[in-house]
Order: structure tokens, then C-alpha cells, then sequence
């Protein structure tokens, strides 16, 4: 038994040390516990938006009724009718007139005997027609179309390549004549190629002094003959650029070049 008093002895020993260690507080009190309340306010802003319509008071500018009270007012010129005493002056000066008419009447007779200078001028067409055309037998019916140019034919008495005695043979085609006086053609001119039958020669054969020539050119039959006043610049030495005008009295425009036309220059 002893050996197990001695254990019981050592640990009712160690439990009064422990006891006797351990603070014992008297005084100490039990926790309190609080309640707090927290109230939140929220507040909502609503806007409302009101619309105000004006009344309408427009009517009332109705005083436009005056504007029409100031128009009557111009009446007070009516008594400018003494011009009424001048338009009997009027028809006095009417017979002046009536003498002025009267040189009209002669001048319109002035043109009558121009007429008959021109006319005089047409017969001696056929005489130089009938000698320059008379290696062809289908020339004189073509040829009393161009009688006024033919007139130049004999006074230019050219020789040399396409002259009269050495016709050229070659191709026609046709071009858009200068008409503004800033760009003229090479011999300075302006044409209207839709109403003048006027030639452009080749570049290699052209001259200054070819400026002003006519030009005989026959194709299938018809005669024609046209004036001097461009170079053509593609044109091969035997062909020659025709107005608008001048060849369409020759062929087709739809054609827009034909070969074998016999040209010279006068």
C-alpha cells in the first residue's frame, strides 16, 4: 500500500500549489451587451416638367388695313394730263417720217443693177469653162456650178507638180477649217469650212505663194473648185484636205476619204 500513497501524497501536493497560483478576481462584473439603432433616410428628388403654351394673340396685328389707305394718295399726279396737249403735236411729226421712208424705196432699188453687174460677169464663164474643160466630156455639166471661181483659173498660169498640164492623182479627206482670228490657218486666215469650198495643200509642196490659189479637183465625174488656205500636215504629196463643205459637193461624207481624185492648181 505504501507505493500508492506516495503518488496520492505528490498530486494532492501539486493541485494546492496550482490553487494556490490562480488570481481569483472578487470584484469582476459581467459583460454588458448594447443595442444601438440606425435609422437611414433616403431622399428622392422628382423633377415634373410643365409645359405653357402661349395664347394665341396673333390677330391682332390686323392694322395692315392702313397700308392699303396710303395707295389712293398718288391720285393727286392725274393732273399731269396736260401732256394731252402735246400728243396732237404728235401725229405733225409723223410726216417727217413718211419722207424718210421714201429714200428707203430707192436704196432698195440700188441692189437691182448689182445684180445685173454679177450676172454680167456669169457669161463670160462659159467661155473659159467650155476651154478648160474640154478634154472632159463629163466636166461642163459640173462645172457651170463654180463659174465665179473658174473666172481666177486663167490668170494664174501655174506649172510645176499637180499643175493643169501634169494633174496629181491621190486621196481626198476633209478637216475642220480655223475660225478664230487667235488661231488662224498657215496662210493667216479664218474659213467657215461648213459654207466655203477651201483646200489644205500637202506640207511638202505648200508655199506662201500658194496662199490664195484655187485648186481643180474632179472625182467620178464632178468638178469642183476651192481656194488655197491651209498646209495639211499628213497629207502625202498627191492628196489633198478638204473643207466640209467642198467635199461633200464631191462625195459621201459618211465616207470620209476616197481615192483616185484628179487635182491641180490653177
Amino acid at each position: 500500500m505504501a507505493p500508492i500513497f506516495k503518488p496520492l501524497a505528490l498530486a494532492s501536493a501539486l493541485l494546492a500549489v496550482i490553487s494556490s497560483a490562480a488570481p481569483v478576481d472578487l470584484n469582476k462584473r459581467e459583460n454588458d451587451v448594447v443595442w444601438t439603432t440606425v435609422t437611414t433616410v433616403v431622399w428622392t428628388t422628382v423633377d415634373v416638367t410643365t409645359t405653357i403654351y402661349p395664347t394665341p394673340q396673333a390677330p391682332t396685328p390686323t392694322p395692315p388695313v392702313v397700308e392699303s389707305t396710303p395707295t389712293p394718295t398718288p391720285t393727286p399726279e392725274q393732273p399731269k394730263p396736260i401732256e394731252a396737249s402735246a400728243q396732237p403735236e404728235t401725229p405733225e411729226a409723223q410726216p417727217a417720217p413718211v419722207a424718210v421712208s421714201t429714200p428707203v424705196v430707192s436704196v432698195a432699188a440700188a441692189p437691182a443693177p448689182e445684180e445685173q453687174t454679177h450676172q454680167a460677169a456669169a457669161p463670160a464663164a462659159p467661155s473659159t469653162s467650155t476651154t478648160s474643160q474640154a478634154p472632159q466630156s463629163t466636166a461642163p455639166a459640173a462645172s457651170s456650178g463654180n463659174s465665179g471661181s473658174t473666172s481666177n483659173a486663167p490668170s494664174s498660169g501655174y506649172s510645176g507638180s499637180c499643175s493643169k498640164d501634169s494633174p496629181c492623182v491621190g486621196q481626198l479627206t476633209y478637216y475642220d477649217t480655223a475660225t478664230s482670228a487667235s488661231a488662224p490657218s498657215s496662210c493667216g486666215l479664218t474659213n467657215d469650212g461648213f459654207a466655203e469650198n477651201v483646200v489644205a495643200l500637202p506640207v511638202g509642196m505648200m508655199t506662201d505663194a500658194d496662199c490664195g490659189k484655187t485648186v481643180t479637183i474632179t472625182y467620178k465625174g464632178i468638178t469642183k473648185i476651192g481656194t488655197v488656205v491651209d498646209k495639211c500636215m499628213g497629207c502625202k504629196p498627191t492628196d489633198v484636205d478638204l473643207s466640209r463643205h467642198f467635199f461633200g459637193e464631191l462625195a459621201d461624207m459618211d465616207a470620209g476619204r476616197v481615192q483616185g481624185a484628179s487635182w491641180y492648181i490653177n
